[in-house]
C-alpha cells in the first residue's frame, strides 16, 4: 500500500500524455478551436484531468481514517 500515494502523480503523468495524444490524433485541424489547436494548452488540461482521476482513485483505494 505504500505505492498508493503515487497514484495522483501517475494519473497526472498519464493525463499529460493523454492530452498530447489527443492533440496529436484528434485535435483541431483548422486552428480555430482555442483549446484543441495547440499542444501547449492540451497537455496541462490533460494533466489536470489525470490529477483529478488519480486523486479519486487514490481516495477510493485508501480512504481517509479521520473518524
Amino acid at each position: 500500500m505504500k505505492y498508493v500515494k503515487f497514484l495522483t502523480w501517475i494519473g497526472t503523468g498519464l493525463g499529460a500524455i493523454g492530452g498530447y495524444l489527443y492533440w496529436k490524433e484528434i485535435g483541431c485541424i483548422t486552428g480555430t478551436c482555442p483549446l484543441k489547436s495547440q499542444w501547449q494548452t492540451m497537455i496541462p488540461i490533460g494533466a489536470y484531468f489525470g490529477f483529478v482521476v488519480g486523486d479519486l482513485v487514490k481516495s477510493l483505494v485508501m480512504p481517509d481514517k479521520k473518524s
